[in-house]
């Protein structure tokens, strides 16, 4: 199995870039004056997906943080040792699926950061935006930011092999149902326009979830 230590720094790498182009990003977005919402859009009624649904959602989602930030400085201070009881190793095959998990863990913070480097201060995620955002992350994926979430709750665990983190992959059936949600308001607002990108990109992976036309 792959070394701790090697993965510590991996994973904290990692939420350091997120983070680093995220946060003054957001700041940014939040103190601009710039029109964000697009007049005239209907008031729509929140997801209205069943309550175990969200909660499983959120729940996986702030877990994932907490390990993404927290594990690293707790494994160099040598305090993860109830966390690493939960692992385990699979003869032959295990480092070439921690592989594979790294690979994901990378490609969703590349797709996050493109993504959110794409959408600057046009576009929020709690309103419908003034402007479709179809360009750089947008190209590879129709929602960079679910996506990114989807390919780390797969690669952590593949990465870590450790049962506690093995229930994050449940998050991805909250972001999958909040991206269609968000698509039937976006065909709505922006219409053909919307319509003819979902024939395009992909939902959540590139080249796949394409709208048949």
């Amino acid at each position: 199995m792959l070394d701790y230590d090697f993965l510590a720094i991996f994973i904290c790498s990692n939420a350091f870039l997120y983070l680093l182009v995220h946060i003054p990003l957001d700041i940014i977005t939040y103190n601009s004056k710039e029109e964000k919402f697009k007049k005239g859009a209907k008031e729509y009624p929140p997801w209205d997906k069943s309550n175990f649904i969200k909660i499983v959602t959120v729940f996986s989602s702030l877990f994932f943080w907490l390990f993404f930030l927290v594990w690293p400085l707790l494994h160099f201070l040598g305090w993860d040792n109830f966390m690493l009881f939960f692992n385990f190793e699979i003869p032959f095959v295990g480092i070439p699926f921690q592989i594979i998990g790294l690979i994901l863990v990378s490609f969703g913070t590349i797709i996050a950061i493109i993504g959110r480097i794409s959408r600057g201060t046009k576009a929020i995620s709690w309103g419908v935006p003034k402007n479709l955002t179809v360009n750089r992350g947008f190209r590879f994926v129709r929602h960079p930011l679910y996506a990114s979430y989807c390919y780390y709750f797969i690669g952590l665990p593949l990465a870590m092999f450790n049962y506690l983190l093995f229930p994050l992959m449940l998050g991805i059936i909250g972001y999958y149902f909040t991206a269609i949600y968000e698509e039937r308001i976006l065909v709505e607002e922006f219409g053909e326009e919307y319509i003819e990108y979902q024939e395009e990109v992909g939902m959540l992976i590139p080249l796949i979830g394409k709208k048949k036309k």
